[in-house]
C-alpha cells in the first residue's frame, strides 16, 4: 500500500470528519433555533450525537492512514451489529404519517389554501424562527447529510479494496444511520415546504 494512497485516504477521511462535525452542530442549532417546533428537540439531539460519534470513530483511521508505521500493531475497533435507534425510527415514522402520500412524493401535493399566517411569509411560527428559515436550514442539513452519505459509500468501497475489515465495519454501521437522517430530513422538509413557500398577497 503506497504512502501517497494512504495520505489521500487520510485527507478524505479528515474531510468526512469535518462534515460530520458540521452536521452535528447543524442539528444542535436547528432545534435550539426553533423552540416552537417541539418535534425537533429530541430527534435533533440524537441525530447530532450520531454525527459526533461518526466523527470520533473515524479519527483513529484518519491517523492510521496519515502516518502508517511498519510493524505497528493496529488498534482493534470492534463494531457491534448496527441496530436502528428506535427513537429515530419512531420520529421518522411519525413524520411519514404526518406527511402522508403527498409528503413522501407518491402524489403531487395539492396547493394549500391561503391563510393569514402564510401571508406573513413566516409559516405561522412568528419572528426569526419562521417557516422559511426552518426550511432553508433543513435544506442545508440535507445537503450536508447527502455529502456524508456519498462519502461513506466511497469509504466503504476503498476499504474493501484495502481489505480493511474494521473500516468496512465502521462504514457499514454509520451509513445506515446517515440514510435515516436523510429520510427524516426529507420528510420534514416536505411537511414544512407548503406552509413556508406559499405566500398570498392581500
Amino acid at each position: 500500500m503506497g504512502r501517497s494512497v494512504t495520505v489521500h485516504l487520510a485527507d478524505y477521511l479528515a474531510l468526512l470528519v469535518r462534515t460530520e462535525q458540521e452536521l452535528s452542530g447543524g442539528f444542535h442549532a436547528l432545534w435550539r433555533g426553533h423552540p416552537r417546533e417541539p418535534d425537533l428537540c429530541g430527534v435533533c439531539e440524537r441525530l447530532a450525537a450520531q454525527c459526533r460519534a461518526h466523527a470520533e470513530r473515524l479519527e483513529p483511521y484518519q491517523r492510521r492512514y496519515r502516518a502508517p508505521q511498519q510493524g505497528e500493531r493496529q488498534t482493534e475497533h470492534r463494531m457491534e451489529p448496527w441496530v436502528p435507534d428506535p427513537v429515530i425510527l419512531d420520529a421518522t415514522r411519525a413524520e411519514l404519517q404526518r406527511a402522508g402520500p403527498e409528503g413522501v412524493g407518491l402524489v403531487m401535493p395539492a396547493r394549500p389554501r391561503p391563510t393569514p399566517a402564510r401571508a406573513t411569509g413566516n409559516g405561522g411560527d412568528g419572528g426569526a424562527g419562521g417557516g422559511l428559515v426552518l426550511l432553508r436550514e433543513l435544506h442545508r442539513l440535507y445537503l450536508l447529510a447527502t455529502e456524508c452519505d456519498l462519502s461513506w459509500s466511497l469509504v466503504a468501497l476503498v476499504a474493501r479494496g484495502l481489505k480493511d475489515d474494521e473500516l468496512i465495519d465502521l462504514a457499514g454501521r454509520c451509513a445506515p444511520e446517515t440514510a435515516m437522517q436523510l429520510l427524516w430530513l426529507r420528510t420534514r422538509m416536505r411537511r414544512a415546504a407548503p406552509q413556508a413557500l406559499v405566500v398570498t398577497s392581500w
